[in-house]
C-alpha cells in the first residue's frame, strides 16, 4: 500500500504514533533489538522518500515523527559505547561490519528527509566532543577509558556523516510524482527512441549535418556524445521515479533497445554513466529496485545489465558487477529463518 492511500486509511494517527514510540523504544534497546531496527529503519525509510508523490490531504505527521527517531537513533549509538565492554567484540555494531552496513543503509533517508534540522543536531552534539577530545587527548595523563568512549561516539558521527553523503537527493525530484512531469518525460523518451533509430546505432543514418548543427547548438559532435544525453536521461529517471510504474518500464525499454543494439551496446559500456549502473545497480541508487510493484521492471534492469556485461568477456568487469547481490547474499545468511517470510526481507 503506498503512503497517499495509507495516510487516508482510518486509524493512520494511531498506527503512526504507536510504530513511532516502539521504533524509540528499540532504539533504546539497542543491546537486544538490533536486528529489529534494521526493518524498523528500512520502514521509516520508504515513509519519507514516498512523501514526494503524496497528493492526499491528510496529513502524514511524518514532520512530527521522523525527526525523534533520527535523534534517538544517534543517541542510542552513544548510549551504546558508553555501556560495560562486552566480552565478545562481534557484541560492538562497530566491530560487525554488516550490522554497521545494514543500519546505515536506510537511516541516511530519515536525515535528509529533514535536512537542516538532522545537521543542527549533529554540529551540536559533534562541536562538545571534539572540544573534550581535544582537550582530552593533550593530557597524556587522561583516563584512556574516557577517552575510548569519546572516540567510539566520534567513529558513530563520522559513520552517520558518511552513509548521509552517500546518497544524494535528486534536485527537483518532488516534481516527479505530478501526471504533467511523467507526461513530458515519456514524451523525452519516445523523441530519443525515434532519434535512436535514425541517428545512433546499427541501422542509423549518419548524417553529417544533422550532427553539424547539434555541434553548434549543443556541443554534441557524433553519435557517443548523443547517446551519452539519452543515457543520463535514463539513469535521471530510474534515480528519481519510484511511484510510475508507466515512466520506469518506457525507460527501461529504451534502456534495453541500447543495450541489445551491437553497435549501441559496444558503445554504452564506453560511457561512465553506464559503467556506474553497472557497479551499482542498488536500491540506494535506484529506489524503484525496492518497490514490490516493480518485480517486473526489476527483471528488465537486471536483464538489461546482464546483456551488457556478457558483451565482453571481461571477468574483472563481471566480478565488480556481482559485488552488489554478493553483499544481499552475506546480510541474508545472518537473517533468522523465521524473518524470511516478512515484506522486509522478501
Amino acid at each position: 500500500m503506498m503512503l497517499s492511500e495509507l495516510v487516508n486509511v482510518e486509524g493512520y494517527s494511531d498506527w503512526i504514533r504507536l510504530v513511532a514510540e516502539f521504533t524509540l523504544k528499540s532504539l533504546q534497546s539497542w543491546q537486544w533489538a538490533s536486528s529489529s531496527v534494521y526493518y524498523l529503519l528500512g520502514l521509516w525509510s520508504q515513509l519519507v522518500t514516498s512523501v514526494p508523490y503524496l497528493k492526499a490531504d491528510a496529513p502524514s505527521l511524518l514532520d512530527e515523527f521522523v525527526p525523534k527517531i533520527s535523534e534517538g537513533f544517534i543517541t542510542s549509538r552513544f548510549d551504546s559505547v558508553q555501556a560495560p565492554p562486552q566480552d565478545d567484540l562481534s557484541e560492538n555494531p562497530l566491530d560487525n561490519v554488516d550490522l554497521l552496513q545494514d543500519q546505515l543503509d536506510c537511516f541516511p533517508y530519515l536525515c535528509r528527509f529533514q535536512y537542516e534540522r538532522s545537521s543542527l543536531f549533529i554540529i551540536n552534539i559533534l562541536e562538545p566532543i571534539l572540544l573534550l577530545y581535544t582537550e582530552k587527548a593533550q593530557h597524556q595523563i587522561s583516563d584512556k577509558n574516557e577517552l575510548s568512549v569519546i572516540e567510539a561516539k566520534l567513529a558513530w558521527i563520522v559513520h552517520i556523516v558518511a552513509a548521509i553523503l552517500k546518497i544524494k537527493q535528486c534536485s527537483g525530484c518532488s516534481r516527479y510524482g505530478e501526471l504533467s512531469k511523467q507526461r513530458l518525460d515519456q514524451a523525452i523518451l519516445t523523441f530519443f527512441q525515434n532519434f535512436r533509430k535514425s541517428y545512433v546505432g546499427d541501422q542509423a543514418m549518419h548524417s553529417s549535418k544533422l550532427y553539424g548543427r547539434l555541434s553548434e547548438l549543443l556541443g554534441l559532435q557524433d553519435h557517443l556524445q548523443a547517446l551519452n544525453v539519452i543515457v543520463g536521461k535514463i539513469a535521471t529517471n530510474l534515480k528519481c521515479y519510484t511511484e510510475s510504474e508507466e515512466v520506469i518500464d518506457h525507460t527501461l525499454s529504451l534502456f534495453l533497445e541500447l543495450a541489445s543494439g551491437y553497435m549501441t551496446g559496444k558503445l554504452l559500456m564506453k560511457l561512465d554513466t553506464v559503467k556506474f549502473i553497472v557497479a551499482n545497480h542498488t536500491r540506494e541508487h535506484f529506489p524503484f529496485l525496492h518497490e514490490n510493484r516493480c518485480s517486473r521492471s526489476r527483471t528488465t534492469f537486471y536483464y538489461t545489465i546482464g546483456w551488457l556485461i556478457f558483451m565482453e568477456d571481461s571477468p574483472v568487469k563481471f566480478k565488480s558487477s556481482m559485488d552488489p547481490p554478493l553483499q544481499v547474499f552475506i546480510s541474508l545468511e545472518s537473517i533468522p529463518d523465521a524473518m524470511f517470510r516478512t515484506d522486509a526481507v522478501k
